[in-house]
C-alpha cells in the first residue's frame, strides 16, 4: 500500500477542519455542511483503508501501536459522525475540535521513513517551526486584548469612569472581546498544524512519529488546553471576563512551552 493512499484520509481531515475552523468565524452554514461533508469523506476513506488492510493481512490490523492508533481515531470519527446526524445543531461546532484530533492521531499512523542527512532544511520543520511561531504570535495578541478587557469590564463595573482604559477602550468593549475569541481561534489552528507537521517531520526524518522530549509533550498539553478553551466558548457559551482569564491561562502555559523548554538535539 503506497504512502499517498494512507495519507488520503488525514487531508480530507484537514480540508474538514478548515471547514469547521472557518464556519466558527462567519457562521455560515454552507461552510459548516462543507466541513461536515469532508469529515464523513475522511471517515468513509479511514473504513476502506481499514478494509483494504484487514483483507491484505488476514486479520484486522490491531497488533501495533499505529494500527491501534489509527483504529481509535475510526471510533472517535464513528463516535462524532453518528451522533452529529441525531444531534446536529448541539454537536456540529465540535467538528472544529474532533476533526484536527482525528487528523493528529492519523498522522502518528503514516509510515513517513527516508535517510537523509537535511534534517532541518526541509518543508516540513519550516512548516512545524513557521505554524507555531505564528500561533504563539497569536497567543500574545490575544492574551493582550485579554488584559485590556479584564481592566477595562473591571474599571467599569466598578464605575471608575475617569481611568484610562475606560476612557480609551469602553466604546469597543466586545469588538475586544471578539479580537481574543477570533485570535485563540487562530492560534489553535497554528497549533494543530505546527503538531501534525513536526509529527510527520520526526518520521520523515528522525524514524519516529513521536520523540518524548518534553517540548513535544508540552505543546501536546498546550494544544489540548487551547481546545479546552474553544469547548467552554463555543459549547459551554462562556464570555467575558471568565473567557479572558482562561485565554491569559493558555498565554503563561505558552510561554513556558516557548521560552523555559527546550527541544533536544540530534
Amino acid at each position: 500500500m503506497d504512502r499517498f493512499t494512507e495519507i488520503i484520509p488525514m487531508i480530507l481531515y484537514f480540508i474538514s477542519s478548515i471547514s469547521f475552523w472557518v464556519y466558527l468565524f462567519n457562521k455560515n452554514e454552507k461552510v459548516q455542511k462543507i466541513g461536515h461533508s469532508f469529515f464523513g469523506l475522511g471517515f468513509s476513506s479511514q473504513i476502506v483503508l481499514f478494509i483494504v488492510k484487514s483483507l491484505k493481512y488476514g486479520s484486522m490490523p490491531l497488533s501495533t501501536l499505529t494500527d491501534i492508533i489509527f483504529f481509535l481515531s475510526m471510533i472517535m470519527a464513528t463516535i462524532f459522525y453518528g451522533f452529529s446526524f441525531l444531534y446536529r445543531k448541539q454537536l456540529i461546532e465540535f467538528g472544529s475540535l474532533i476533526s484536527p484530533l482525528v487528523m493528529f492521531l492519523i498522522a502518528f499512523t503514516i509510515p513517513f521513513k527516508q535517510e537523509t542527512e537535511n534534517t532541518y532544511n526541509n518543508f516540513w520543520f519550516y512548516l512545524h517551526v513557521g505554524s507555531l511561531i505564528l500561533s504563539y504570535g497569536l497567543i500574545v495578541f490575544s492574551s493582550i486584548t485579554a488584559i485590556i478587557y479584564i481592566i477595562t469590564d473591571r474599571d467599569l463595573k466598578r464605575k471608575k469612569l475617569n481611568s484610562f482604559f475606560v476612557s480609551k477602550f469602553w466604546s469597543s468593549l466586545s469588538f475586544i472581546n471578539e479580537l481574543e475569541y477570533k485570535s485563540t481561534i487562530l492560534a489553535f489552528i497554528f497549533l494543530s498544524i505546527g503538531i501534525i507537521a513536526s509529527s510527520v517531520w520526526s518520521a520523515v526524518y528522525i524514524g519516529k512519529h513521536w520523540i518524548w522530549d518534553v517540548k513535544q509533550v508540552m505543546l501536546s498539553f498546550l494544544w489540548i488546553f487551547y481546545g479546552f478553551i474553544l469547548h467552554t466558548r463555543i459549547i459551554k457559551n462562556i464570555r467575558g471576563r471568565k473567557a479572558s482569564y482562561l485565554t491569559l491561562a493558555g498565554s503563561i502555559m505558552a510561554f513556558i512551552v516557548f521560552w523555559l523548554i527546550g527541544h533536544p538535539t540530534f
